[in-house]
């Protein structure tokens, strides 16, 4: 395995774990009224998740696979905008700690196998 394929895998291992934490940080701060704060945390979020979802394709690309859970948090996602476009607060943070936290509660045993073309 290359470099680049090292280090882009221990990228991936170290962010994905922290996303359990982050969603429980996300649902806390929306909780307490600190919106602006756990919105920007959202973005952050949303572009992290794109960015495992391009790192799971380039893998599979060079014929490793890992079994995750980022898809289906993705697609999560589609239900926090529109909870957020009618500041649905109550159900962002449930989602976030009921929904996608538990998604990456197992994070830290994703790992990437190579497979048989």
């Amino acid at each position: 395995m290359n470099e680049l394929m090292q280090e882009t895998q221990q990228s991936y291992y170290e962010y994905v774990i922290r996303i359990e934490q982050g969603c429980h940080q996300i649902a806390n701060m929306l909780r307490i009224g600190q919106q602006a704060d756990a919105l920007q945390m959202i973005i952050d979020l949303s572009e992290g998740m794109g960015w495992l979802v391009s790192v799971e394709h380039y893998m599979i690309e060079q014929n490793y696979k890992v079994n995750s859970q980022t898809k289906e948090a993705l697609d999560m996602l589609n239900e926090i905008n529109h909870a957020l476009e009618i500041s649905d607060f109550v159900t962002v943070a449930d989602l976030f700690e009921y929904e996608i936290a538990p998604m990456f509660a197992s994070a830290s045993e994703w790992i990437f196998e190579k497979v048989e073309n």
